[in-house]
């Protein structure tokens, strides 16, 4: 599978520059949505997740972004996902581009709602050829941080390739687990919290039910900003035995 950075980043930068007024919304719509009658049309699908009409705070944000070299950053991350990935028969580069999404000062973004999308990740693939890695707001900019973003979103479009878009809550923890220890993210539950959340996680894990297994994947706060009913776990509970499980198994794989 072949990857291809295409900036983004400053062409938003150039929307949010503009008065917060009707002309900046029509902005937006000219440099991402160009005239797009369906998603392969759309010029820049990362953007159109960003919220065009933004206040001051995420200009700041995407300005720090910048000054660290954000997308150079991406593009480095990107050539190393290619070297370590195993080979993926794709028949067409796969366009990766960065957005920043506000979960601060807006209620444009829903971050939950949002994240979410890394489970249709084979549909965006094939709809628009895109894979969108989000910043956030609240996050600090970090290299480190966005190295390993990157590296997620890359293995989970080489992983979406081979499997398509995962729909039971194992099929979610599997894509998950591999995605995360591919882009050497470390475990933050301690072994009573994972014992714990495995225990509430088994019944479920042939499940369909979106409630459910979104619930279980992000744990109850979530599940609550859904409107679903929490199943009585901490947070980002599914991602967190997803990793532990998949570092077991690569530690238990042959040398």
């Amino acid at each position: 599978m072949r990857f291809e950075l295409i900036p983004t980043l400053n062409e938003l930068r150039s929307i949010y520059a503009r008065p917060l007024d009707a002309t900046r919304f029509q902005a937006y719509l000219d440099t991402v949505v160009a005239g797009a009658h369906t998603a392969k049309d759309v010029r820049l699908p990362p953007l159109v997740r960003a919220n065009p009409m933004a206040k001051a705070h995420v200009l700041e944000v995407l300005d720090q972004w910048l000054a660290l070299g954000a997308e150079d950053t991406a593009r480095t991350a990107l050539e190393e996902a290619s070297a370590r990935l195993p080979h993926v028969a794709y028949n067409a580069t796969v366009k990766v581009g960065l957005t920043l999404l506000d979960d601060v000062g807006g209620g444009w973004t829903n971050r939950h709602i949002n994240d979410a999308l890394r489970f249709q990740t084979a549909q965006a693939l094939q709809t628009s050829g895109w894979v969108t890695v989000c910043l956030w707001t609240s996050d600090v900019p970090e290299r480190a941080a966005l190295r390993q973003l990157v590296l997620e979103s890359a293995h989970r479009a080489a992983f979406a390739a081979c499997h398509g878009d995962p729909h039971t809550l194992l099929g979610m923890m599997c894509q998950e687990g591999a995605s995360a220890a591919f882009a050497e993210r470390t475990l933050e539950f301690n072994a009573e919290e994972l014992a714990y959340s495995r225990v509430v996680l088994a019944p479920h894990v042939e499940s369909t039910h979106q409630p459910t297994v979104l619930a279980a994947m992000y744990g109850d706060d979530a599940a609550r900003d859904w409107g679903y009913t929490p199943l009585g776990l901490s947070n980002q509970a599914g991602f967190q035995v997803a990793l532990a499980d998949a570092l077991e198994q690569q530690a238990g794989a042959p040398p």
